[in-house]
């Protein structure tokens, strides 16, 4: 009876580590460096298998989607291809990509084929958001689905015009506290790897706030980056 609670606790106390380890993207990030050695070796469906695995357990960034589209188009599967072409543009791949690493072209066929792919994916990157109105009349800031919070900052600070840059910047802070205060309270969620890809926003929205906080907070942080909320450079 003893060795069956300890064996319950034990249970319990492994499954919320293995759901942590499970989204931890620091493994993403060495099991796609694997998926790159599969296809510098010409092992598409390998590479294609590990991309499966990895989209089950995270769901693909942009770069991998992309990936899984060239060894979709090595082997022959071009329905699937345009799929994963359509999706990494939509993740926010960038359309350089596609002219920089145009597969082999056999014939004409290949070649219209490929056309087609790139008019659809700048038909679905033109209707993408780019860009929203700024702090600055005229100059516009880029902007994504995470970043949407973060430009209601950047065009109220157009309210502090007339205010010191010193003051300028410590209200901005200010706001990025209360906003990051949100987010560890769960009354705002917390922006995600898993849901936008890889991109420096929200980093760059963590130092934006204030040293103390960050240090008060750090094993939150910490954990967030476990939970894949922060790229591990």
């Amino acid at each position: 009876m003893a060795l069956l609670r300890t064996l319950l606790c034990a249970s319990l106390l492994s499954a919320p580590l293995a759901q942590a380890l499970a989204k931890n993207f620091i493994r993403y990030h060495q099991r796609s460096l694997l998926v790159q050695e599969h296809m510098v070796r010409g092992e598409y469906e390998q590479a294609v298998s590990l991309l499966t695995k990895l989209e089950r357990t995270y769901g693909l960034m942009p770069t991998e989607t992309f990936a899984r589209a060239v060894c979709q188009v090595a082997l022959k599967d071009t329905l699937a291809a345009r799929q994963s072409y359509l999706q990494s543009i939509t993740q926010g791949a960038s359309l350089g990509w596609l002219y920089f690493s145009q597969p082999l072209l056999n014939d004409r066929n290949d070649t219209l084929w490929y056309q087609q792919i790139i008019a659809a994916c700048e038909a679905q990157w033109s209707e993408l958001p780019h860009f929203a109105d700024g702090p600055n009349e005229g100059l516009p800031t880029p902007t994504s689905k995470l970043n949407q919070r973060h430009q209601f900052l950047l065009d109220s600070m157009g309210l502090f015009d007339s205010d010191p840059e010193h003051e300028l910047y410590q209200k901005l802070i200010d706001r990025h506290d209360r906003m990051l205060d949100s987010m560890i309270n769960g009354q705002l969620p917390v922006p995600t790897i898993a849901r936008y890809g890889m991109n420096s926003e929200f980093e760059t929205f963590l130092l934006h706030t204030s040293t103390s906080l960050k240090v008060g907070e750090h094993r939150t942080i910490k954990r967030w980056l476990k939970e894949g909320l922060i790229y591990p450079r």
